[in-house]
Parts: C-alpha cells; sequence; structure tokens
C-alpha cells in the first residue's frame, strides 16, 4: 500500500528548525528517513506521490528543502514533480534513487543542482547531503542578491550617463577614455559614447587645452589629490566653451589609483552672462571718462589722444583710433591712436583713401553718419596689409558743421563681440564727441573777435 493512501502530508512541526519535505511512496523507507532527519535536527513532513509533492511545497511555505525519492509508483514521477515545483518556486531539491547508473545521474542533472542520494547510504551521507544543499542554496541566493544589485548598479549608472546633461568621464593612468556620458559624446559630435573609449583630449580638443588637461590628470595620478577648476575648453572649428570641472583620482578595491574620473559641467551661457556685464561695466566706464576728457581737453589733438587712450586702458579694447575726412584730398586722415597695432608701419596707418573704403565699414558709417559693426577687415587690400587680428569692430561716425565729418574706430579680439545691444552706448561716444567738437569750434568763435581787436590795435 502507497504512503499516499494512509498519510497525505504528516509529522511534528518544531518551531525555529528547517523543514524538509520527503516524498516517498514505501511507507517503512519513509519513516526510516524521516526519523534519521529528525535526528540530524530537522523537521520532517512526509507524502507518498509527486502531485501531493508539488501541491504541499506550493502551498507551505515553511518547507526549506524537498527530499525527493524518483520512482514514486503511479501518477508523476519525482523528476516530473521537481520541474513542476521549480516551476512555480525556487527551493532546493535533492533526489532519493535506489541507482547509481550515469543514466540516472544524466536524468537529475538537468533538474536541480542539488545532487542526489543514494537510499540505505545510512544517517551521514543523508546529513552531510541536506547540509551540503542548503549552503549551496544559500550560497546561490547571496549570488543572486549580489547580481542583483550590481544589476541595479549599473542601471543607476546607465541612467546617470545617458540622461544627465553634465559632460561625466572615466580615464585610465595614460588619461585615455574608458567610459564617458552620452552628452560628452554628443559635445563632440559622436552618436555612441563607446565610440570615445581609448581615444585621449589631444585627438578632441586644441593643443594647449589638451595638454592643460592632461597635465591636472596626471598630477591626481601621481598625488591622489582632487581638483576644482572652471577651464575654457578650445576645440578646432567649435566655438570656445567654459565648464567647471571636478576630477577626482579612480582607484581599485584594493586603493591603488587607476585612472581618474571627473565631472564638467557646461557653464559657457553662465561665463558669456558674466563677461557681458563686466563688458557694459566697462563700457559706461569708458563713456564716463570720455565725458571727463571732453570736459578738461582744451584742444583737438588732445581730446582725440585722451579719447583713445580711455578706450584701451579703462575699456580694455584691443585698439582705438580717430580719423578726420578731408574732402579736398579724398584722404581719411588719422589724428590719434592707441593699443596693439602689431608690425603695421605708421605710414600704412595714417591715412586711407576714401574712394577705395567707400564699401567698407568705416566708409559705411561715414557715408550714413550710422554705427557699424562688422567683423574681420573688409578691404582685400587692408586685409592683405593687415598682422593684428581683429576680429570684431565698430565704426563709430562723429561730425561737426563746418568742422567736416570724423569716425572713432574700436577693435576686440573676440568674434561677435560688438552686437546690438550696446549700440546705444557707442552712438552716445559719438555723440558726446560731436559735442565736445561743437563746443571747441563754438569757442574759437567766441575768441576770434577778441584776436581781431588786438591784430588791429597791433597794427596802429
Amino acid at each position: 500500500m502507497q504512503l499516499s493512501a494512509l498519510v497525505p502530508a504528516w509529522g511534528k512541526i518544531s518551531m525555529g528548525a528547517k523543514t524538509v519535505l520527503l516524498v516517498e511512496d514505501e511507507a517503512i523507507i519513509a519513516l526510516a528517513e524521516a526519523a534519521a532527519i529528525r535526528r540530524a535536527g530537522y523537521d520532517a513532513l512526509i507524502v507518498g506521490s509527486g502531485e501531493d509533492a508539488v501541491g504541499e511545497t506550493l502551498g507551505n511555505t515553511a518547507i526549506s528543502l524537498v527530499l525527493m525519492d524518483i520512482n514514486l509508483g503511479a501518477g508523476i514521477d519525482g523528476t516530473e514533480a521537481a520541474r513542476r515545483i521549480l516551476a512555480e518556486r525556487n527551493v532546493p531539491i535533492v533526489f532519493l534513487t535506489s541507482h547509481s547508473e550515469r543514466e540516472m545521474v544524466e536524468k537529475v542533472r538537468g533538474i536541480t543542482r542539488y545532487g542526489y542520494v543514494i537510499k540505505n547510504s545510512g544517517d551521514f551521507v543523508l546529513q552531510a547531503s541536506i547540509e551540503m544543499a542548503f549552503e549551496l542554496f544559500e550560497a546561490l541566493e547571496r549570488l543572486k542578491d549580489k547580481e542583483a544589485a550590481l544589476a541595479q548598479e549599473q542601471y543607476l549608472l546607465h541612467a546617470l550617463l545617458d540622461g544627465s546633461t553634465d559632460y561625466i568621464y572615466f580615464k585610465d593612468r595614460e588619461s585615455r577614455f574608458i567610459r564617458a556620458s552620452a552628452a560628452l559624446a554628443g559635445s563632440f559630435g559622436i552618436g555612441d559614447p563607446a565610440d570615445l573609449i581609448g581615444k585621449t583630449d589631444f585627438e578632441l580638443f586644441s593643443e594647449e587645452h589638451a595638454r592643460q588637461a592632461f597635465e591636472d590628470e596626471q598630477a591626481i595620478i601621481r598625488t591622489g589629490e582632487p581638483i576644482s577648476k572652471e577651464e575654457k575648453e578650445t576645440r578646432s572649428g567649435r566655438p570656445d566653451a567654459w565648464v567647471l570641472t571636478n576630477k577626482m583620482p579612480l582607484r581599485d578595491r584594493l586603493g591603488s589609483i587607476v585612472g581618474i574620473f571627473g565631472i564638467s559641467m557646461d557653464i559657457t551661457k553662465r561665463k558669456l552672462a558674466e563677461e557681458r556685464a563686466d563688458y557694459h561695466l566697462r563700457l559706461y566706464d569708458t563713456l564716463s571718462k570720455i565725458n571727463r576728457a571732453i570736459v578738461y581737453a582744451g584742444q583737438r589733438g588732445e581730446l582725440f589722444e585722451k579719447i583713445c587712450e580711455t578706450i584701451v586702458v579703462a575699456g580694455k579694447f584691443r585698439t582705438a583710433w580717430i580719423g578726420l575726412l578731408d574732402e579736398s584730398r579724398g584722404v581719411l586722415d588719422r589724428m590719434a591712436r592707441a593699443g596693439q597695432e602689431g608690425d603695421l608701419s605708421r605710414s600704412d596707418m595714417d591715412n586711407y583713401s576714401v574712394e577705395a573704403q567707400a564699401r567698407s565699414p568705416i566708409g559705411t558709417a561715414i557715408r550714413t553718419g550710422k554705427v557699424v559693426l562688422y567683423e574681420d577687415p573688409t578691404n582685400p587690400d587692408r586685409a592683405k596689409r593687415r598682422t593684428v587680428d581683429h576680429r570684431s569692430s565698430a565704426a563709430i561716425p562723429f561730425g561737426v558743421k563746418g568742422a567736416g565729418i570724423g569716425v572713432l574706430n574700436i577693435s576686440a579680439t573676440e568674434s561677435g563681440y560688438f552686437t546690438q545691444e550696446e549700440r546705444w552706448m557707442l552712438e552716445e561716444i559719438g555723440a558726446d564727441i560731436s559735442f565736445a567738437l561743437e563746443k571747441m569750434n563754438l569757442e574759437i568763435e567766441r575768441k576770434r573777435p577778441d584776436e581781431d581787436k588786438t591784430e588791429e590795435a597791433d597794427t596802429r
């Protein structure tokens, strides 16, 4: 008679002990094995069929291990019962068999990794097999937990590298990229961050920036000291950018430095705004100082020299010069200058042909009486002679009735330095110069009658 017909599931459960489900259809063998299990310090439950084994294991969470006979008579055998259990629940299953043939070994190996026990092997073998199964199960659970934690960490890292707008990167001891964020790759026009692996800054930035970054990173590797700094990134064919960079040593599990990692935040907009605010303050200061020069200057030449000097010193522009139009000769004469003019000789700078400059920004300013903002020289002859890099300039016209027309030209090295936003201040400078010249002319006219009287008296 099968055991399942007498006791579908029975056994005394003691608090705190692990429970082993014994699946055995022979009653005498089941009682003997259950006794051995209890002597080993475990609780034992007994069922006699594969179907009961599946039901009991899936319905009783207290069961910690299944000791499964392979041959269970009528119904499903132990291997099929094990498959059904493992499809629903992760639990260690150790097989019981009377056979040790290779075919039987291979049969159970494909189902579970906890092995099998030959029946009647004795208490020691049974106990050792159960203990090893528990140890293997717990080790696999710990491994599974570690794998899950590692997968979570990888997910979070991928989310950070793929979603962050900051530039995140890892480099080896030779400052070669070993990992990078999507934002950093995208800033170089690279779609896949993996394409950055193995590259260095020398392949991506200008020599000047790459050299400084390399020296910073090698210092971190030597000393272990992190750095934090604002730095200007320069690349060929791309606008300069500013980043706030934090770089730290990358260490292995033993604490040895194996490279660096860093985060760079693009602060270009903030830096440009700061520079623009500083530029506006300097321009206001320049305008104020020009007004003071107008008050104290007694002669036209003195005024022109002071204006050019103020623009270069207070305004921090590269160059400034003032020219007056001599309509009788068709020439724009340079009257004053300040700043760096490179290798351009004084004779070459003293005058310009009005005819040659008619279509230039300076000629346009004189012709229209309006401020002209321009990038780089437009006259081919002037471009050929020019050696100083003046990327951005403003031509500011001024004029006085009876005194002709002049132009103040201001140049900066940065491209796009002058914008429409500051046009009114540049126009104000031109208006102030015109006012000063008008004032000087009126003073000359006021003194002329007295001078004539003096000359008439002298002739008498």
